[in-house]
């Protein structure tokens, strides 16, 4: 009777392999601290087999970035089965297990923004720009958002800078942990209203916001 052979992955399957192994790594150490001799112990493969999918050290961060930002645009994106104004609390409750769940890689990444490397850099702008276009997207149902709203660059540059502010607080937060979860989620909740104000200011359409 032959033995039965070992199923070899498709090039899809093997880059997830890894990249989920690559995950496990750095959601407990700050990427620079990871190295890929760890990383392809971690998916019991041999070091030549992980840069033969990933040449060097950064593509393989940027992958890893890549696949961690899709993941969580499919977690934020807004739950239709809630009422429009209940819909951000929700995504900000699960953009924070997100978070705590990949505590070492968010602080690491974020802090050091990229650690000057341009690839890595716009692998988290391009991140930033996903989640920019899912939250102006759903603004048009979300009760909290002043009226008359439209897609312009005041409103672009105030839900960016929302964003970066939601990034310092939450590294701080991670830090610190001297604010509540409830306190901190309620904060990034108002702070993009705010922000949403601001942007709503100059339009004659938004009068009485």
């Amino acid at each position: 009777m032959p033995l039965p052979t070992k199923r070899r992955l498709s090039t899809d399957a093997r880059r997830e392999q890894l990249l989920a192994a690559g995950a496990r790594l750095l959601a407990e150490r700050p990427y620079d601290e990871v190295s890929i001799e760890e990383i392809a112990a971690a998916a019991a493969v041999s070091k030549g087999l992980l840069y033969h999918y990933f040449p060097t050290k950064v593509d393989f961060l940027v992958a890893a970035i890549e696949r961690g930002q899709d993941e969580l645009a499919e977690l934020t994106a807004p739950d239709p089965s809630l009422p429009p104004a209940a819909q951000l609390g929700a995504s900000l409750d699960r953009f924070l297990d997100f978070v705590e769940e990949h505590e070492a890689a968010y602080s690491s990444i974020f802090r050091s923004r990229g650690g000057g490397d341009a690839e890595i850099q716009a692998a988290l702008e391009s991140g930033r720009r996903q989640r920019m276009d899912a939250v102006i997207e759903s603004l048009a149902d979300w009760e909290p958002a002043p009226t008359g709203l439209e897609r312009t660059p005041a409103l672009e540059t105030a839900v960016q800078g929302w964003f970066f502010f939601v990034e310092g607080a939450v590294l701080r937060w991670l830090e610190e942990r001297d604010l509540a979860r409830a306190d901190l989620r309620e904060l990034l909740g108002q702070a993009l209203i705010g922000s949403l104000q601001a942007a709503a200011a100059g339009s004659p359409r938004a009068a009485g916001v």
